[in-house]
């Protein structure tokens, strides 16, 4: 903001000297945020010299922050009729107009604002907020002479360079812009932000940044400023058009069709600085003025396309087999490939006649849609037709695409001699799923120059397939959650990673693209984003819309970026192994003779510390048992091992033993993943949204389970062959320093006397902490029943070395009820996969 800028003296030609003094000390209570202070100070000044423009605005101001947009309204327009020219004058009443509900008028205020000072950020901010993408813009002028930046050549890209081409290898990251906090369409739209963390992008050495949708001005800007003045390290934009998917999974619904088309208009108009895109619900709008087009390496259009999708529009065009278009072209294919290649012929036409340029264009792609055969990977009716045969039980309640049904091949799509940039196949390939890429055994043979690859193996497949044409993994890489949704092979699962090992399988995949002879890849991600989901854990994260409020270190989804956006604040999260004192600082909940129990809690995580009372000296129990009272203090178990009559029914129970391990239990009332439910067989074959619980029950502890959850479900191929159901126990703890494993839960530093747990919010069924949202019931189907819990209470019994006998007790006591929150509060840091990032690209 502005304020204040004209100089006091200026205005006090009439006016008593002190007048100035009590002006600015006015103007320094409102920056202090003494806002009743200031509000006096101001109106004393006004009242020694009446009608100072500059004291006007600060009334006005101080009113606005008072909540009266009157007051202030007139104030500011005082101000003005003093001085037609003070641009902070203009904002401030563009603030209060708005505050009264008046936006053409406040939209005229700001403009007059940005007239006076052009660089004024805050008065271009409001603009946005109010939708105003200002006036149209002047007709486009076709260049006479063609333009085509970047092209295709044999299976590489190649970019323009001096007056020839150059091959380049694609070293790219996918960039989402959700923080912490916001919904996915919920963009930053400063130019600091993008150009902070271009700037981090283009040091690691990538030379490609990709976009799924269009996002606000302001990241056109910051890309432009960097690549006209770093031209030798430049930064390439894939840019995506997105698309949800289409009402009865009809393609050619006219009014789906046709939004989808102006998207990709959208987008060609903003790439060559030519877009005034007004406000729209879920999407980025503004003024494009800044023309990206000639480091912009190729367009990749659409999503994920559900194979259900597919296989619906396929049969409902069946004679739909034929594409002739200016630029593309099938000669025979599914309807499914013909739409695409007219898809990408519709935004290449475009493109050609508005602006007069090409570059290269591709859909998105996955394995579940890629053209190979996979023997491992029948139907869901294929596989329930083979266990009737082997006497098994048909699948029944699992939710899971049919990943080897339908097809979408990119060899089919054929350029015409108009189009020169040249075609090529984009996919989104990651190495643990589907289980055909675990299971086909000449994916089990493949060996890289880092050894035994099922992914090498699929990607060779993938090339030869792709010969002669460029293919680009445009998603891959694993992420550094504490949960784990699939099991792969070689231990390159979907999550269960600290970020050290993240970083290394990173690397590993990154070199595996390379060495199987690919176009480049691009990563995902750039930054955790907290709205995402993923299937072991979405049911669980109840209201979903509020999942962007917290942090839920359970699911993979949320945890691919180089950028962490770890919950709290930084200088004040407990750390296992570190500072004490932050452990220290957790509220005691608890305290008896020997032992006192503090508990605390950021977006992230429960935080409890076993505190050896009125001394430093290291913990004296050989084990400690912590039960925790998540919901209703009359439900739950009664009993801990050894400890019976603990007076509170708990949900859960932590076993810290002094030997390291340590595990979390659930009471199997309150275990979502455990059955049998129908659908769910005996054996564990088809279990509910493929979990399964083993039982581990202890019958002089009450009726507790381990936290078991199948992460692979059971299944038969199509030749008969069957593969065994897999899965880990979310429950066991993980003993270390956090500064040597993202994924430490509890930590025992001997020198504080501290023991140091920390448990993720969805480890203890809380589906929504910002709202103290638990879940509350399960029932048979299963139906998952949540609702809001006051508090939890704790019990805590140390055992001893010698018989195990309790030695330290602490019954419960008061509740531990955190303050909700409307705005996480959050911070981040690079992980360690962007430095080996760095270092692989920089190699290169």
């Amino acid at each position: 903001m502005v304020i204040a800028a004209a100089p006091l003296l200026l205005q006090l030609v009439a006016c008593p000297q002190r007048v100035a003094a009590t002006a600015d000390s006015a103007w320094q209570a409102y920056r202090a945020d003494r806002i009743a202070e200031a509000a006096r100070r101001f109106a004393a000044a006004d009242s020694l010299c009446p009608g100072l423009p500059d004291v006007l605005a600060g009334r006005g101001f101080a009113a606005l922050r008072q909540n009266a947009a009157d007051a202030a309204e007139r104030y500011f327009s005082a101000a003005l009729a003093a001085d037609s020219l003070n641009a902070d004058g203009w904002y401030g009443l563009g603030l209060a107009r708005m505050r009264l509900g008046r936006s053409a008028a406040a939209i005229a205020a700001f403009r007059r604002a940005l007239v006076l000072a052009p660089n004024y950020p805050d008065a271009r901010r409001q603009l946005t907020a109010l939708g105003d993408v200002g006036d149209p813009l002047p007709p486009v002028r076709r260049p006479a002479v063609a333009r085509m930046p970047a092209r295709t050549h044999g299976e590489r890209f190649e970019i323009r360079y001096g007056g020839g081409w150059r091959p380049f290898f694609v070293k790219g990251i996918n960039l989402g812009a959700a923080r912490p906090g916001k919904f996915p369409s919920e963009f930053p739209t400063d130019d600091s932000t993008y150009t902070s963390w271009i700037t981090l992008m283009a040091a690691a050495h990538a030379n490609v940044i990709r976009l799924y949708t269009i996002l606000p001005p302001a990241f056109y800007r910051a890309l432009k400023r960097w690549n006209d003045g770093h031209p030798d390290r430049a930064l390439w934009l894939v840019h995506g058009v997105w698309a949800e998917a289409p009402p009865d999974d009809n393609y050619d619904n006219p009014a789906w069709k046709r939004e989808f088309r102006e998207e990709m208009q959208h987008v060609v108009d903003l790439l060559h600085g030519h877009a005034v895109i007004p406000p729209r619900p879920g999407h980025a709008f503004g003024r494009y003025t800044v023309d990206v087009s000639d480091h912009v390496l190729a367009v990749i259009i659409g999503r994920e396309w559900e194979p259900f999708t597919m296989r619906r529009y396929n049969e409902q065009r069946p004679d739909q087999t034929r594409y002739a278009g200016r630029f593309l072209e099938v000669d025979r294919g599914t309807p499914a490939d013909v739409w695409m290649a007219e898809q990408c012929d519709f935004l290449l036409t475009y493109e050609w006649d508005t602006y007069h340029a090409q570059r290269p264009i591709a859909y998105t792609n996955w394995p579940t849609l890629d053209p190979l055969h996979h023997p491992t990977e029948p139907t869901l009716e294929e596989e329930t037709e083979a266990r009737v045969r082997l006497g098994l039980p048909p699948v029944r309640g699992v939710r899971e695409y049919n990943n080897d049904d339908q097809s979408l091949d990119a060899m089919l799509v054929r350029p015409t001699r108009a189009y020169v940039a040249g075609y090529f196949a984009s996919y989104h390939a990651y190495p643990y799923y589907p289980d055909f890429m675990n299971y086909d055994s000449t994916y089990g043979t493949a060996r890289s120059a880092d050894g035994p690859s099922h992914y090498f193996g699929y990607l060779k497949e993938l090339r030869r397939h792709h010969r002669g044409r460029p293919l680009l993994i445009a998603e891959y890489g694993v992420p550094s959650s504490r949960g784990l949704a699939h099991l792969q092979p070689v231990g390159m699962h979907h999550g269960g990673h600290d970020e050290h090992a993240m970083a290394a399988i990173d690397v590993r995949l990154t070199r595996e693209i390379r060495e199987a002879g690919l176009a480049g890849g691009i990563l995902f991600a750039w930054i955790d984003e907290w709205f995402k989901h993923n299937w072991v854990v979405i049911d669980l994260e109840v209201p979903i819309e509020r999942t962007r409020l917290w942090f839920n270190a359970m699911d993979a989804e949320q945890n691919y970026g180089l950028m962490a956006h770890y919950a709290g604040a930084a200088t004040r999260t407990p750390e296992l192994g570190g500072d004490p004192a932050r452990w220290r600082a957790l509220r005691v909940l608890q305290s008896g003779d020997s032992l006192r129990l503090r508990v605390g809690s950021d977006e992230a995580y429960l935080y409890l510390a076993l505190e050896t009372a009125g001394t430093r000296r290291a913990p004296a129990a050989a084990r400690y048992l912590i039960g925790i009272d998540t919901y209703r203090s009359d439900r739950g178990e009664f009993r801990l091992p050894g400890v019976p009559g603990i007076g509170i029914g708990v949900e859960f129970y932590i076993d810290l033993p002094d030997s390291g391990g340590g595990r979390l239990f659930v009471a199997k009332t309150y275990n979502p993943y455990l059955g049998p439910w129908p659908g769910m067989g005996p054996t564990g074959l088809d279990p509910f949204y493929n979990f399964m619980c083993s039982a581990d029950a202890q019958s002089d502890a009450g009726a507790f389970d381990s936290m078991f959850v199948t992460t692979n479900r059971f299944r038969v191929s199509r030749t008969g062959r069957m593969f065994p159901a897999l899965g880990v126990d979310r429950g066991r703890l993980r003993f270390g320093r956090q500064s040597e494993s993202s994924l430490a839960d509890w930590f025992v530093d001997r020198a504080a006397g501290l023991v140091e747990v920390r448990v993720p919010w969805g480890l203890l069924n809380v589906t929504d902490p910002s709202s103290r949202t638990v879940l509350t019931a399960v029932r048979e189907g299963p139906v998952i029943f949540t609702g809001p819990t006051d508090g939890f209470r704790f019990v805590v019994a140390g055992l001893s070395r010698s018989d195990n006998h309790v030695i330290a007790w602490l019954p419960a006591g008061a509740k531990y009820t955190w303050p909700t929150w409307e705005e996480p509060e959050w911070h981040e840091r690079l992980k360690p996969a962007y430095a080996a990032m760095q270092k692989l690209w920089g190699s290169w």
